[in-house]
C-alpha cells in the first residue's frame, strides 16, 4: 500500500482534477457536480470515486450520489449497500437519513481529521428513471444534500444513449466529462458537450482517461508529466476551463470500507 508521502501516479492525477474543481467552484456556494460522459464504460464512475475520496481527503464534507438509475455500480467500488438510495427518498418510501451512507476512507488517507464521505445509492430500478429525475423532487433533494455539503459529485449516465443527464445537468453548477483515449471519439464529446451546454449546463473541464503522448492529436494535447512511474497507457489528461494539465495515472478501482460518522 502506498504512503501517504509517496502517492501512487494516479491519486497525483486526481489531486490535480480536485485542484481544478476547487478553482472552478470558488465562488459557488454548496454546489451540484455531475460527473458522465459520452458513452458507457469511459471510466466515469472511477473518476467520480476517487474524486469525491481525494475531496473527502482534503477535509471537505461530500456526498457522493450515483444517479446512473439504469445500471448503477459506484455501490460495489464503495463496498456499499444499494438495497435503497435515491429511488426510494425520490418516491417518499424512505427518508434521507436513512439512505445516506458513511464512506471510510482508504488507508493510505485514513486517520485524517475532516468532515468525510457520504454515499447515495440508486436504490431499486424504476421504469421511468428519466421522469423520476425531471421532478421537483430531485432539485428539492439536491438542495437539501447540498446544504449539508461541501460539495455534492453526481454520477449520471453518459450524455448520449439517455437524456438523465441533461435533466439534472440544469439542476447541478457544471458538469465534467470522462472521456478514454483512442475509444471515445472526439465527435462524441463534441456532441455531449454542445448537448449540456444547450441544455443550460456549464462545462467545468474533461478528463481523458488512458492518455499516451501520441494521442496529442486526438483532441485535447497535454501539458506536463511527472515522469514514467505508470505505464503510458496508464496516463489521464485533465482538461478544464483555464487550460489543460497532463499527469500519469491508473484507471483502477478505490480501496474504500466504512465508520460510523452521522452526516
Amino acid at each position: 500500500m502506498p504512503s501517504r508521502e509517496q502517492p501512487t501516479a494516479f491519486e497525483e492525477s486526481i489531486r490535480i482534477l480536485r485542484s481544478n474543481l476547487d478553482v472552478a467552484l470558488a465562488d459557488i456556494r454548496q454546489p451540484s457536480v455531475v460527473v458522465t460522459s459520452a458513452n458507457p464504460n469511459e471510466g466515469k464512475t472511477v473518476i467520480s470515486s476517487n474524486l469525491a475520496i481525494s475531496l473527502a481527503a482534503a477535509r471537505q464534507r461530500v456526498v457522493l450520489v450515483d444517479m446512473d438509475l439504469r445500471h448503477p455500480n459506484l455501490h460495489r467500488l464503495l463496498g456499499a449497500q444499494n438495497q435503497f438510495g435515491v429511488a426510494e427518498v425520490l418516491l417518499g418510501q424512505r427518508p434521507l437519513e436513512d439512505a445516506l451512507q458513511y464512506i471510510e476512507l482508504p488507508p493510505q488517507v485514513a486517520g485524517r481529521e475532516g468532515p468525510g464521505l457520504y454515499f447515495l445509492g440508486t436504490g431499486a430500478q424504476v421504469s421511468n428513471p428519466t421522469e423520476l429525475l425531471d421532478s421537483g423532487r430531485t432539485a428539492r433533494l439536491l438542495q437539501r444534500l447540498a446544504e449539508q455539503a461541501d460539495v455534492v459529485l453526481l454520477d449520471t449516465p453518459p450524455v448520449l444513449p439517455v437524456a438523465d443527464t441533461l435533466v439534472l445537468g440544469r439542476m447541478a453548477a457544471g458538469a465534467i466529462i470522462v472521456t478514454e483515449a483512442r475509444r471515445t471519439a472526439i465527435t462524441a464529446v463534441q456532441k455531449a458537450k454542445e448537448l449540456l451546454i444547450r441544455n443550460q449546463t456549464r462545462l467545468l473541464g474533461v478528463v481523458v482517461n488512458k492518455f499516451q503522448p501520441r494521442d496529442a492529436d486526438y483532441g485535447y494535447g497535454y501539458g506536463y508529466g511527472y515522469g514514467d512511474r505508470r505505464p503510458p497507457s496508464d496516463d489521464i489528461i485533465v482538461e478544464h476551463e483555464g487550460g489543460h494539465i497532463h499527469s500519469n495515472g491508473a484507471d483502477s478501482d478505490p480501496a474504500v470500507e466504512g465508520t460510523d460518522h452521522p452526516l
